[in-house]
């Protein structure tokens, strides 16, 4: 029997775990795939979190809640995860962000990536509220860390990678890669995995009978409202744009610097000035790091 693991890293976000738990159990009807879930419990909530395991539990679906390390990031979180999911003979591991819900599709979809026999990364469709949905990818600039979707920049200065907040990975690309690079405690973990996976020749496909829509921000503050976006998204965004340059395209990272100063230029006012020094600050500590 196959088997999913579903790797959830929580933070003060118990009620969208719980949300994306239930939308997990209703689309499982194969008695011919084993789930499992990983709950990681990256903030203090054991007690709200222990019930959305047991809900899981009820439905058939093996399920943890790893809790007590503090918060270690998206990343770290997210190889804790794994490292379980694996331990229980998970074949796939799919991260989840609390903030989505699988709205379409049956989970034993996922299981068709199992097929290509050799590593592979998987992106499942975005629901998209105004039409057909479309693989769940993002891209960013190569010269300046700017994230945009896919084929809006020019030929071969973008990079184009599966959206970290539903990625799915199968055993063997998980281990020849390592998991996330814990260099990144949030943001551009995804980015830095598609670099690795390509220079590996671990190719990219996309799952067609899983939907899942994506709220965006909603442990973070992550919004395109630069007035409404988080200091911790402002920070934490900037620092590891550096690292990503610094580990992949050093030649190109005073370009990137300059453009993460004129970001912040253009987030004074809407943000203040305590968005702005975010900004930089983070910045300067992704140089540091």
């Amino acid at each position: 029997m196959s088997m999913l693991g579903i790797a959830i890293v929580n933070y003060r976000s118990a009620d969208d775990t719980a949300a994306l738990v239930r939308s997990i159990v209703a689309h499982h009807d194969d008695p011919g795939l084993a789930v499992a879930i990983a709950i990681v419990d990256n903030s203090d909530q054991p007690a709200e979190l222990a019930p959305i395991a047991e809900h899981a539990r009820r439905h058939g679906v093996v399920s943890t809640v790893l809790h007590g390390h503090g918060n270690v990031g998206y990343a770290a979180g997210n190889n804790l995860a794994a490292a379980w999911l694996l331990g229980q003979g998970a074949q796939l591991v799919w991260v989840l962000n609390p903030d989505t819900r699988i709205v379409a599709g049956r989970l034993a979809a996922a299981a068709a990536t199992l097929r290509s026999g050799g590593p592979v990364i998987a992106a499942t469709t975005s629901a998209a509220p105004d039409g057909p949905g479309h693989p769940d990818l993002g891209a960013i600039d190569l010269w300046t860390g700017r994230s945009g979707r896919p084929g809006t920049g020019a030929a071969g200065r973008t990079l184009t990678y599966v959206a970290g907040h539903s990625v799915l990975v199968n055993r063997e690309a998980w281990l020849a890669l390592g998991g996330f690079s814990e260099d990144f405690f949030l943001f551009f973990e995804e980015a830095d995995l598609a670099v690795r996976s390509a220079r590996l020749g671990i190719p990219t496909t996309v799952v067609t009978g899983l939907t899942v829509e994506h709220a965006g921000g909603g442990s973070t503050g992550a919004t395109a409202d630069l007035r409404a976006k988080s200091q911790i998204t402002y920070f934490h965004a900037s620092r590891s744009c550096m690292i990503f340059f610094r580990k992949h395209h050093r030649k190109r990272l005073p370009a990137a610097f300059a453009a993460r100063l004129a970001y912040a230029a253009r987030v004074l006012p809407a943000g203040g000035p305590s968005a702005a020094a975010a900004v930089v600050r983070g910045a300067v500590a992704g140089l540091r790091a």
